[in-house]
């Protein structure tokens, strides 16, 4: 699942995407700054500030969320702030 717009995506097509971009830095590699995003998320977002991606369309905030549990802390609640919709209910 694409964790910006929650589209199923088939393994391989679905990529890799730093929530933060990392910008040649490193420390951006860790687990809590990736998540799974389909090609159509990965390439609109590119090295777009994350709030101003956000923003763009807050219903990603509310996917970001619910696929990003593991996402760190600072992460979230700037998620939480730019959201503007209820989170969505737990998986069955």
């Amino acid at each position: 699942m694409c964790a910006y717009c929650g589209l199923r995506t088939k393994e391989d097509r679905i990529t890799l995407d730093h929530v933060r971009p990392r910008r040649g830095q490193s420390a951006y590699d860790r687990p809590d700054n990736l998540v799974l995003a389909c090609p159509d998320c990965n390439s609109a977002k590119a090295d777009m500030p994350f709030l101003a991606f956000l923003l763009a369309r807050r219903s990603r905030g509310v996917y970001l969320l619910h696929y990003g549990e593991h996402l760190s802390e600072p992460i979230k609640e700037m998620i939480r702030q730019a959201s503007d919709r209820p989170l969505l209910p737990p998986e069955a």
